[in-house]
């Protein structure tokens, strides 16, 4: 069990190190070739097609991965399972693509750019393909991982070879779907494998409920997380949304990273609580909030030191006001996945989805309202500090309402965070002795590894558990290589 879920763990870390990777090169280039107003408009054009996508996948994503973990060794339940929900897939898909074309052709500032938001569209339409769930829900995070690496191989290599001017933002919106598109049509054909797809004996009516409020979740999650951009687009000029986003890209990325040791238990523990393995639930919970801690944690003091250098040096001068954003909302690196963690995944895996919609409605409510007071007096950062504070919301309120289902060893956490302050300390006067030195990009690159060598080094010495058990695994493995 330890051994799989290690596996599972470095694959999907792999996988999120490619999310981070290819974006981040893809990012630099891009802001160095487009208009920042172009570069606005297609992310604009992004975010609205992101509400149908999310409309059209009915939640099937979260519960597809949940229910194909409860039924994955039955193949005669797995083959029917999947069936049913590619059907309501479909189904939905087509619905809410129409409903993406009329708003598209009906709106002035919408129809005046119509081939940006039709190119965009296309992830719309595709969405009847996707079926990521299935693979997850069997653990098959190694291919996942490797399907990855290869079309955003391909993304990356089509955007240097067709975007090389400023007047190539149309090629660019198409390759950010491309990749979406292959990841689909692989999936499919690969899921042959697995599943048998067959649309006799099919009942899609007992997924309607569990599906009707994971969309109703869903929806809200995405209006507090893209409702941002959509009324900065409304309220300032597309520039101002290229700032946004570009901090905001970078979080999330961040993100990406840290949900790792999230998204790669949802099976597990989704298996370890309907087996009635209380004990191993519960200690998985505290060791991945102690690895969330562990991470997310310098990060945040990181950027506190580095995020303006490190904006300028790879976006330019230009995408100083980035640097603020991604400051603000380094802050969601720490507190998304502890909510997501001991709020959603708790309440997934329980069967208590209906209750989500309360903290998600309340972080939806929180980010609307702040940004509608915030974005007129600070711009971009209005919207950054009103998507913590919603954040935060959803957070509290996802604790709230889960924590009865868990039951964390919190000795073993303190003492955890204790050693993480500590590390974090010396980590934090390594980093502001730097800000001294003469900063040259050489200089600006060294203290990077220096200060996470610094940290993790004071977690090792402290005998914290999670990084000296590894440390000795790791070690014992190279002796053994050795011999």
């Amino acid at each position: 069990m330890e051994k799989s879920l290690t596996k599972n763990s470095i694959f999907y870390l792999i996988y999120n190190v490619l999310n981070v990777v290819f974006p981040f090169i893809t990012g630099i280039y891009v802001a160095r070739i487009l208009l920042p107003g172009d570069i606005g408009l297609i992310e604009t054009a992004k975010n609205l097609a992101s509400y149908f996508v999310i409309f059209s996948f009915l939640g099937i994503p979260t519960y597809g991965l949940r229910e194909i973990s409860k039924v994955r060794n039955d193949r005669k339940k797995l083959d029917k399972l999947y069936s049913e929900l590619m059907v309501i897939n479909t189904l939905s898909t087509t619905v809410f693509l129409i409903l993406y074309f009329i708003i598209i052709f009906s709106i002035q500032s919408y129809r005046s750019n119509l081939i940006v938001f039709l190119i965009t569209g296309i992830a719309i339409a595709l969405n009847f393909l996707n079926n990521s769930w299935l693979f997850e829900g069997l653990e098959k995070f190694d291919y996942i991982s490797i399907r990855n690496f290869i079309f955003k191989f391909l993304s990356l290599l089509l955007l240097f070879l067709f975007v090389r001017t400023k007047d190539d933002y149309l090629n660019y919106a198409f390759i950010t779907v491309l990749g979406t598109a292959g990841n689909y049509f692989l999936n499919v054909i690969s899921s042959r494998k697995f599943v048998h797809f067959s649309l006799s004996g099919l009942n899609l009516k007992k997924h309607m409920k569990p599906i009707f409020y994971l969309v109703v979740v869903n929806l809200a999650i995405e209006i507090y997380s893209m409702v941002d951009i959509t009324m900065l687009g409304l309220m300032c000029k597309k520039e101002v949304v290229t700032y946004y986003a570009y901090g905001i890209k970078i979080q999330k990325i961040l993100l990406q990273i840290i949900n790792t040791f999230t998204v790669v238990l949802v099976p597990r523990i989704a298996l370890y609580y309907h087996e009635g393995k209380l004990k191993e639930f519960n200690l998985l919970l505290t060791k991945t909030l102690s690895i969330v801690l562990m991470l997310s944690l310098p990060i945040i003091v990181g950027i506190s030191f580095i995020g303006t250098p490190f904006i300028c040096k790879i976006y330019g001068d230009s995408y100083i006001r980035s640097a603020e954003v991604l400051k603000i909302l380094s802050l969601a690196v720490c507190i998304s996945p502890i909510g997501y963690l001991l709020g959603s995944r708790v309440m997934l895996v329980t069967g208590q989805e209906n209750k989500m919609i309360f903290a998600v409605g309340a972080g939806a409510i929180v980010n609307v309202i702040g940004n509608g007071l915030m974005i007129p007096v600070l711009a971009e950062n209005g919207a950054a500090i009103a998507s913590i504070l919603s954040e935060i919301v959803v957070a509290i309120v996802y604790i709230m309402l889960s924590h009865c289902y868990f039951n964390l060893d919190y000795k073993r956490l303190i003492k955890t965070v204790v050693k993480i302050f500590l590390s974090l300390l010396i980590m934090a006067i390594i980093l502001f002795i730097f800000k001294f030195l003469n900063s040259n990009f050489f200089v600006y690159i060294l203290q990077i590894p220096i200060a996470i060598l610094v940290y993790f080094g004071g977690l090792l010495i402290m005998k914290e558990k999670i990084v000296y058990s590894y440390f000795k695994k790791m070690v014992g493995r190279l002796v053994k290589y050795e011999k």
